[in-house]
């Protein structure tokens, strides 16, 4: 914490995603598109093989491992970038750990399966993203809930024996993740809040192209939502509440990044 903020680079291996599906693709293109993420500057590629977007259909554990496990093993050999592996099955994790991949990046937050996650990350000494998502509820004050739910994710980590510092810290931004759009803008204004209650833990923010950000610019294209993702994650490194910014414009989104950080260090 304190240091260079990481910026991390969405690779999604699926033919549905929300706003960069890549209908008909095969793994070579998944690991060009994951190359020339390393080549923009991505400190971290972050590989899901199953869209989290509403409504997507579930895919079984092994078609999962068939769209990521050849991905991962192709970057780790032709790339220096760290490797995420996007996913909510213990199974694929461990898998992908074993494949190259260095962290899981889990929007459940290993509370949903029993401790296998945090298990399987605990056997690779692997860091974790324990995103909070729950079902919607109509509180508006959304920040206490995301501390306690925060506090469950480090509890299934220490029953793994999962030091807690490996745990990366995710508010969920998104109304996929029942977050309405003046709650998505409370959390990014109170990111300051939710680091001074959690100081041992580094935290994440993904924001790139998510809905509520059309409301400031062109709500049917999300590639033009890129600009305002960047301004966010600038915004939240100049105020020194993030570690990691998960992106898909991994240019852009340094760029600004590292000007927010020259904003912090001129302080």
């Amino acid at each position: 914490m304190g240091g260079k903020v990481q910026i991390w680079g969405i690779l999604n291996v699926t033919p549905d995603s929300f706003s960069d599906g890549f209908p008909g693709a095969s793994a070579d293109d998944f690991v060009a598109k994951g190359l020339r993420l390393a080549d923009d500057g991505a400190d971290v590629i972050d590989v899901g093989g199953e869209s989290t977007r509403p409504g997507a259909k579930a895919i079984s554990v092994s078609e999962e491992l068939d769209r990521v496990i050849p991905v991962i093993e192709a970057l780790r050999k032709n790339c220096s970038s760290k490797i995420s592996i996007d996913t909510t099955k213990a199974e694929v994790a461990e898998a992908a750990l074993g494949a190259g991949a260095s962290i899981v990046n889990d929007i459940n937050g290993m509370r949903d399966d029993g401790g296998a996650m945090a298990s399987a990350a605990a056997k690779f000494c692997a860091r974790v993203v324990a995103m909070h998502r729950r079902k919607c509820f109509d509180a508006t004050d959304i920040i206490p809930d995301i501390k306690a739910l925060w506090g469950e994710s480090l509890g299934a980590a220490k029953a793994a024996s999962l030091a807690s510092e490996f745990v990366i810290l995710d508010p969920g931004f998104g109304v996929g993740f029942c977050k309405a759009p003046e709650q998505n803008l409370s959390m990014l204004k109170r990111l300051g809040e939710l680091r001074e209650a959690f100081p041992g833990n580094e935290i994440l923010i993904g924001l790139s192209r998510k809905s509520f950000l059309g409301a400031f610019g062109d709500e049917g294209d999300p590639a033009s939502r890129d600009h305002l993702s960047a301004a966010a994650a600038m915004w939240a490194a100049a105020i020194g509440a993030v570690d990691h910014v998960r992106v898909h414009d991994v240019k852009l989104s340094k760029r600004l990044v590292a000007f927010g950080e020259a904003i912090r260090g001129a302080r």
